[in-house]
């Protein structure tokens, strides 16, 4: 079993923002983050859906 991580530190508090992989910081609440969000849920559920067995039509789409 792996070990639990009670305390994770990012050495830059949380003033209500987060940084980019760009190095720019913006706020927590920016469409930019939110739009981030929903495209990593997106893809989460394709790649469940991926598991499933799927008509070879629908499977093409969800792969291209």
């Amino acid at each position: 079993m792996g070990n639990r991580l009670s305390k994770i530190y990012t050495r830059t508090g949380d003033g209500g923002t987060t940084g980019l992989a760009d190095g720019s910081r913006v706020e927590k609440t920016s469409t930019r983050v939110e739009a981030m969000g929903a495209v990593d849920e997106l893809n989460s559920t394709i790649g469940l859906l991926m598991t499933e067995s799927l008509s070879d039509d629908i499977r093409a789409i969800l792969e291209g």
